[in-house]
């Protein structure tokens, strides 16, 4: 009589000797796999034939390990990205503080020019919590519209802003552009925030069908 506990067991044997070698993975496999044989069972085969679909949807040991190699290669690239950003990102602060406290004098315009900065890094540094609020995008194509038409739209705005609407105020002592001229960077922010969440919550795609 077919045993599931001890089919399993052997399976993961089999994906062990495969190459896949974490528990923590192991695990996961597993509660994938039992899942789907419940799920094969609701259908009305008996337990082995469940068991086998199971196995033959999740698929086999190497192309599994290729799969992780990947994601791993991909996850140190993320960070590194993440970490350039960090940097990029505080040295647009050091930056803007320091034009701000050295070329403007009046507290209205530092305290103009420090509100656009910080809504402009604020929503740079707060994206991925908009990340559960945006849709999933199916479409590899229709994503790509959508960020494209997102950073387009951010880029388009703020130089509308720059050079339509800054352009009218002349600073009073030496033409410089005004503190309100820190708000022109924005639209960018917004529009690279939404184009990273839209990409962020793609990329969880895949979990959330296998859930």
């Amino acid at each position: 009589m077919f045993n599931l506990d001890q089919a399993i067991a052997e399976w993961r044997r089999q994906m062990t000797a495969g190459g896949i070698e974490t528990p923590a993975i192991l695990d996961e496999l597993e509660s994938h796999l039992r899942e789907d044989v419940e799920r094969e069972l609701r259908s009305g085969p008996d337990v082995e034939r469940a068991f086998t679909a199971a196995v033959r949807k999740i698929g086999p040991a190497s192309a599994l390990k290729k799969e992780f190699e990947k994601s791993t290669v991909a996850a140190a690239g993320e960070k590194l990205m993440f970490a350039a950003a960090v940097l990029v990102v505080a040295f647009g602060a050091f930056l803007s503080v320091v034009t701000l406290l050295l070329c403007y004098r009046t507290v209205a315009e530092r305290a103009m020019g420090f509100i656009g900065i910080g809504l402009t890094f604020g929503t740079i540094c707060g994206w991925p919590a908009i990340v559960s609020r945006l849709p999933v995008i199916y479409s590899k194509r229709t994503l790509w519209a959508v960020q494209a038409a997102c950073l387009f739209a951010g880029v388009a705005i703020s130089t509308f802003y720059i050079q339509v609407i800054v352009h009218r105020f002349d600073h009073y002592y030496d033409g410089m552009v005004p503190a309100i001229g820190f708000f022109g960077i924005f639209p960018i922010a917004v529009g690279l925030a939404l184009a990273a969440g839209l990409d962020r919550a793609a990329s969880r795609m895949p979990r959330q069908m296998m859930a």
